[in-house]
């Protein structure tokens, strides 16, 4: 349907086999197939749903250890979609998978700083402490994960906080 240009037939056509694939009768996924389904649905002009698509993928992609193409789709994703907060939250978590800290840092940040203005606190400091405990040798951001604490009037947190950041201290000596 695809090479005859009849592409609502071929988006139908890949729909259910990707419904197949998630439903878990066909093994193993076909991630690439995300990919171009997600790329087709942004030719006809339906970008949402593409992303919804690509994210899916990135999620395959990281459930299955292939970092890279996983790392790829989400900078695909904030390229025609910068809005996407949960994107960078991904990107954050497979770049501390990967090792690659500076850019886990930068985007475990940015999340947070997106959660925080949102409203959702919470999550903006669940995010930190995730991070800082994906890279305990980022001590300053558990540093700074205890000051938002205490400024948000979570003492009690922010002690645990730094306990732990103590604790990386002494153990680095």
């Amino acid at each position: 349907f695809e090479a005859k240009k009849q592409m609502e037939k071929a988006l139908a056509t890949y729909r259910e086999m990707i419904e197949v694939y998630e439903s878990g009768e066909e093994d193993p996924i076909d991630i690439p197939l995300y990919n171009r389904v997600g790329d087709l649905l942004q030719k006809a002009g339906n970008l949402p749903e593409a992303v919804a698509i690509w994210e899916r993928a990135v999620d395959h992609y990281a459930e299955g250890g292939f970092y890279n193409p996983a790392i790829a789709l989400c900078n695909k994703i904030l390229r025609q979609s910068p809005g996407r907060t949960v994107v960078y939250y991904k990107l954050g978590k497979i770049s501390a998978e990967k090792g690659f800290k500076a850019d886990a840092r930068q985007n475990f940040l940015e999340y947070a700083s997106r959660m925080q203005k949102s409203g959702n606190l919470d999550e903006a400091f669940r995010a930190l402490k995730e991070f800082a405990d994906l890279v305990p040798d980022q001590d300053d951001v558990r540093l700074m994960l205890a000051d938002q604490l205490v400024k948000a009037g979570r003492k009690p947190e922010a002690i645990d906080q730094l306990q732990v950041a103590y604790a990386q201290c002494m153990r680095e000596g």
